[in-house]
């Protein structure tokens, strides 16, 4: 891993199978106490620079120095396998809870270098321009590369490289003896490196990457949890990219829908688009996880999709609406919601869609909800709804300052609009404008 960037010759493609069996938790930690002896560099002179050579020392150092090895080392190697089984077992169900491909890979070397304090562990990705690129990487060694931008690496060029081509694992027991590893800094580079590749709907997406100072280090069962890390990560990835094709097909749907009320009124149409991201955000502010606010951002995007229902001569009228034209008006809120819940899709929508215009002291419509009655989904949709209708010019009235419509809100909360999702979209506003 740390010959990212670095210019060399291009070397064949090598089939490279798996070492003999050997002891991988006495060799992985029991020798991270003793101090390597100097060997010759492998090039007329040296890739890393003299301020690199000494960062990398003093990650060394620091390595070496981590009580997680002694406590690894402490526990043999049935504890070493334990902690192995029990990674893998916690990674595949944790992969299994998100759908971001970077929080996957993070979580993924987090742990890794969390559970067993490699010097390195990383993710990189192939790019189409046949470039392994960094996603995520752990552990002292990560931090060297981070700083000296040490993130990429062509595909015919090192062992990550040779693993992406032939798709098959490697194991390197010293690196001073593998053609394909490319050094750095002789003193301080990592001795032993694994390598895993990850497979993507049957071909591979990139490496999952671990290296360890001491040569003999890791072994054939440290392999097995890698390639089996390897496996979950890869079928997580895949399943997040089948999400997001159906999130596309989802909000292509919804923008075929909402367009039947964009061809009847512009305003609600870009009104509603405006909302959805204000919204989403606001729900972030308020705790809300990736997938809830997603709901929030689609709900918003709907909530006004009712209007379909009102006449255009009502929509667009120039000045006050007449009672019987608001009473027409505000019967939007409920037909959204029953379209909303007669498809499939957007059915768990509907409530949200529904309340959108209900106040926190239960003077809205449709059901007159007051308070927690409301879904905090339709709340948030309110406040944003409310802040966006003041500073967007309309038929009616001229636009207003956002300041003005600041002070609105702080005049309302806790009557007409929830004060806490008053608090978060003021909150959203002030660090969007810092």
């Amino acid at each position: 891993m740390p010959e990212l960037t670095v210019k060399t010759p291009a070397r064949p493609a090598r089939s490279r199978t798996l070492g003999p069996a050997r002891s991988s938790a006495g060799a992985a930690v029991a020798g991270a106490a003793a101090i390597a002896s100097p060997v010759a560099p492998r090039t007329a002179a040296t890739l890393a620079g003299e301020h690199e050579r000494a960062r990398r020392a003093e990650a060394l150092r620091r390595h070496r120095a981590d009580a997680r090895l002694a406590e690894l080392a402490s526990g043999g190697e049935l504890g070493y396998l334990r902690a192995q089984l029990h990674v893998a077992a916690d990674l595949t169900a944790r992969l299994a809870g998100t759908h971001e491909i970077e929080e996957m890979v993070r979580l993924v070397v987090d742990e890794l270098h969390l559970t067993f304090a490699f010097y390195l562990a990383a993710v990189q990705r192939l790019d189409g321009d046949g470039m392994l690129r960094l996603v995520a990487g752990a552990g002292p060694l990560a931090e060297v590369m981070t700083e000296f931008l040490l993130l990429e690496q062509p595909l015919h060029e090192g062992v990550n490289g040779r693993v992406a081509r032939s798709g098959s694992t490697a194991l390197v027991s010293d690196t001073q003896t593998d053609p394909d590893y490319i050094a750095r800094d002789p003193q301080t580079d990592p001795r032993s490196e694994l390598s895993a590749p990850i497979f993507v709907d049957g071909s591979v997406w990139g490496v999952i990457n671990i290296e360890a100072v001491e040569p003999g280090a890791l072994g054939e069962t440290d392999a097995v949890l890698v390639e089996t890390i390897a496996a979950s990560l890869g079928a997580a990835i895949h399943r997040a990219g089948l999400l997001a094709d159906m999130e596309r097909t989802f909000t292509t749907t919804l923008a075929a829908l909402t367009s039947t009320v964009e061809a009847k009124d512009d305003y609600t149409a870009a009104h509603g688009e405006d909302v959805a991201g204000l919204a989403e955000r606001v729900a972030r502010r308020l705790g809300l996880t990736r997938a809830q606010a997603r709901d929030v951002r689609y709900a918003a995007m709907l909530h006004d999709v009712g209007k379909i229902a009102v006449p255009s001569e009502i929509l667009l009228k120039r000045g006050p609406l007449t009672d019987a034209e608001w009473e027409i008006m505000r019967g939007h809120a409920a037909i959204g919601g029953d379209l909303v819940a007669r498809i499939d899709a957007f059915a768990h929508l509907a409530s949200a869609v529904r309340a959108s215009h209900e106040r926190w002291d239960g003077g809205g419509y449709p059901d007159g909800l007051a308070g927690e009655q409301i879904p905090l989904a339709a709340r948030i949709i309110a406040v944003c709804d409310t802040y966006d209708a003041i500073v967007t010019e309309r038929p009616y009235r001229p636009a207003r300052t956002p300041a003005q419509a600041r002070a609105e809100l702080e005049r309302v909360a806790g009557s007409q609009l929830d004060a806490g999702a008053v608090a978060a979209l003021l909150g959203e506003l002030a660090a969007a404008e810092s």
